[in-house]
């Protein structure tokens, strides 16, 4: 699901965790506000979860360290706060991007 660079406003809708099969969710580039759904810890074949440039608070959500196919998390330039799940390095292949 690519949706990146619509100017969407809003909060991520938690119904997204309930799409099994999703691989990619693209929505960076928009006009995000709120959390992270912890629901998206229940599409355990999401490969690319991208939320960079966008307007979100909070956490990461500690299920999605257990996403084991999960390959990239951008949550650049946001504003987030806490800490990153442990767990969420495991993947040899896996760029987690953060702000410098």
């Amino acid at each position: 699901m690519d949706l990146c660079c619509n100017q969407l406003t809003g909060n991520i809708p938690s119904a997204i965790g309930s799409l099994k099969k999703l691989s990619v969710v693209a929505l960076q580039h928009n006009k995000l506000t709120g959390e992270i759904p912890s629901s998206l810890s229940n599409s355990l074949t999401l490969t690319r979860l991208d939320l960079g440039f966008n307007s979100l608070s909070g956490g990461i959500p500690m299920g999605v360290a257990q996403i084991t196919q999960l390959e990239l998390l951008d949550v650049r330039n946001n504003s987030l706060s806490g800490i990153v799940p442990s767990g969420i390095y495991s993947p040899v292949s896996f760029y987690l991007v953060l702000p410098i």
